[in-house]
């Protein structure tokens, strides 16, 4: 049971750091615009994502995000 709870913190810290440099790199790419090495293109990736998804998959991912920041904030 230890593995698995070491496993899943170093698993979670990787998402964290991953959503970190999204972030990071979705703010680059609107300052610097689309020409900027390795971060340019995020902004047209994110916006074919949320085209695909439309206003009702958006909605999803919110609320999605709104759970688990409420369930993240019970646990800790």
């Amino acid at each position: 049971m230890e593995t698995i709870n070491k496993l899943s913190k170093i698993l979670w810290d990787i998402t964290k750091f991953l959503a970190l440099v999204v972030a990071v790199a979705i703010l680059i790419s609107m300052l610097f615009g689309n020409n900027v090495p390795f971060f340019g293109g995020i902004l047209d990736n994110t916006r074919i994502i949320m085209e695909t998804l439309g206003s009702d998959g958006l909605g999803l991912i919110i609320a999605i995000i709104i759970i688990l920041s409420v369930w993240h904030s019970r646990s800790s």
